[in-house]
């Protein structure tokens, strides 16, 4: 290198660096109805707009879009081989909705009788709890990703520095975080995919609309239009939550700043509230018996935490969105066409011919508790930032998200903001202001990021516990006579291999723990909890079957 022109070491010098300092940056934004997935591959620390790019091609039979559904079926293909998830499903599918809002519900299917199923029409489903559909769907959605970053070749994949952000709702516990982490590593977000992994960051939904919003907004608007000190409220309003956070302009130069000044306030009240209130006021409308047979899913719905729409009402579900999102105040009268065997049902003036006519002020009704509540958590901001002891200014609400585009939202809250003298910002891309402000997270990786890892072993505590014919074996049984029958050496697994560990907060398992004491015994001592560095699917039950496997790290005290 020495022997070649200054001009040409300088240009070598600054590729070598180049390729030392680029990386592959991966956001996904897992939502109830919809999900998207953007890349970008920065040099340093400086995220630039227009060098982030959205996942659109889903394949051959999903049309280019920046989002996908989030729905899945395991429902037979017909012989037009679907891909069964996304948009591509068969028409007899049984497709799982909404599952993200299971993630911190029941355990999903595994007590159904699906004798039942099968007998009420309804097809054989593999036993999945949220978090195992949630990993096939995320399957899906990888094998896209890795073809959409596939000019970067194995090789280069194997070499590139990689960090992933995962978005959440702002009110989400530990339970559905590490749902969410265990789905993304399972499906294929993790180091065997990406050996140069280097961080897995967490953001909250709200947090990543800010941060893209308030820069794109910025840049549109010219340097008047947010400035230092300057507040705004950033309303994330998705297809199953919304959430609400108001943030502080810090810095314009050389990177767009801002922090967090209020609490953020969430409550599940996005647009897929309004479809089920459509949902309950057609049920009432036909019938239990005729609703049925449109719903043919509602068995699985019914006996599980899953929701679960069939061919007839997907049909009609389509349908209806269209309607909901041109929907506005004043608006005349809907008609929508039910789906075949309907075609000629009459019923109460309101179904004529298969048709149904919605009233505006039955429309209404479907919107009005869902608007209501969006503008409440408004409010709640603004009052909060009142309550600031700082003189700070505040002009902007911002709404992104999906539910953003309804109309009726949009002139809702803009009625409210008139008489505070607040304005209402709606970029273009507010549907995938989400994902892009992840990507912008990821590249900018602030000083107080939260990262995500694994847990590397299993941790638990032997105890007793009340004897069970069906559950324990009977060589653990003890009897005393001033206590019930137990089964001795119970190991209860605190944490597994695999479970979520936040860099942020400790994680902390509480439980009672009983201890007979006796006049002679004392009032303090110690429990050993164990490590197990096997499978976690195969955890052992039994201290007898374990013993050769476990650690003993530490001893707990009472």
């Amino acid at each position: 290198m020495e022997d070649l022109p200054e001009v040409q070491q300088r240009r070598l010098s600054t590729s070598l660096r180049e390729v030392e300092e680029r990386r592959l940056v991966i956001a996904v934004d897992y939502g109830t109805t919809y999900t998207g997935v953007a890349y970008a591959t920065p040099i340093g620390k400086r995220a630039l707009l227009d060098e982030i790019d959205i996942v659109q091609d889903w394949g051959p039979k999903m049309g280019n879009h920046m989002k996908i559904p989030s729905v899945i079926s395991y429902s037979l293909r017909s012989q037009a081989k679907e891909e069964q998830w996304g948009t591509d499903l068969s028409p007899k599918a049984i497709a799982m909705v909404h599952t993200k809002l299971q993630l911190e519900a029941l355990d999903g299917m595994h007590n159904l009788d699906f004798q039942y199923i099968v007998d009420h029409g309804g097809d054989k489903f593999p036993r999945k709890t949220p978090e195992e559909i949630v990993m096939d769907y995320l399957t899906k959605v990888f094998d896209y990703l890795l073809k959409a970053v596939a000019p970067f070749t194995e090789a280069l994949r194997k070499t590139i520095p990689v960090d992933i952000v995962a978005t959440i709702p702002a009110e989400w516990g530990y339970r559905a975080k590490n749902s969410t982490f265990r789905a993304l590593t399972r499906a294929g977000f993790n180091k065997r995919t990406f050996p140069q992994l280097r961080d897995m960051l967490l953001v909250s939904e709200p947090e990543a609309a800010s941060i893209y919003t308030a820069r794109v907004l910025k840049e549109q608007n010219g340097a008047d239009f947010l400035r230092v000190g300057e507040c705004f409220v950033l309303c994330d309003a998705g297809g199953g939550t919304v959430d609400v956070v108001s943030y502080k302009v810090t810095k314009l130069e050389p990177n767009f700043e801002i922090e967090r000044v209020t609490l953020p306030t969430g409550f599940k009240c996005g647009s897929i509230f309004i479809n089920l209130a459509f949902k309950k006021w057609l049920k009432g409308l036909l019938g239990e018996e005729l609703y049925q047979i449109l719903d043919q899913a509602q068995v699985v719905s019914n006996m599980s935490s899953h929701d679960a729409e069939g061919e007839r009402m997907r049909v009609l579900m389509k349908n209806f969105d269209v309607h909901k999102r041109k929907f506005a105040k004043g608006h005349r009268s809907i008609k929508i066409d039910l789906p075949e065997p309907f075609e000629n049902l009459n019923k109460e003036n309101i179904v004529v011919g298969g048709q149904i006519t919605i009233t505006y002020e039955d429309m209404e009704s479907f919107f009005e508790p869902c608007a209501n509540k969006i503008v409440e958590l408004i409010e709640n901001q603004r009052e909060q930032i009142e309550d600031i002891r700082e003189r700070v200014r505040l002009k902007n609400v911002f709404l992104v998200g999906g539910f953003a585009e309804s109309l009726y939202l949009q002139e809702t809250i803009r009625e409210s903001l008139d008489m505070r003298e607040l304005d209402l910002q709606i970029p273009k891309t507010s549907w995938t202001a989400v994902v892009r402000g992840a990507a912008i997270f990821g590249i900018e990786k602030s000083a107080s990021r939260v990262t995500m890892s694994a847990c590397t072993r299993s941790y638990g505590v032997s105890l007793h516990a009340p004897f069970s014919d069906i559950i324990h074996d009977v060589r653990d049984r003890v009897e005393d006579s001033l206590a019930p029958i137990m089964a001795k050496d119970q190991l209860l697994w605190l944490i597994k291999e695999g479970d979520l560990i936040l860099s942020n907060e400790p994680k902390q398992v509480t439980g009672p723990i009983t201890v007979n004491l006796t006049e002679t015994r004392p009032r303090s001592g110690t429990i050993p909890i164990y490590a197990y560095d096997g499978d976690r699917d195969r955890l052992p039950e039994r201290l007898a079957n374990a013993e050769n496997g476990l650690l003993i790290p530490l001893p707990s005290g009472w």
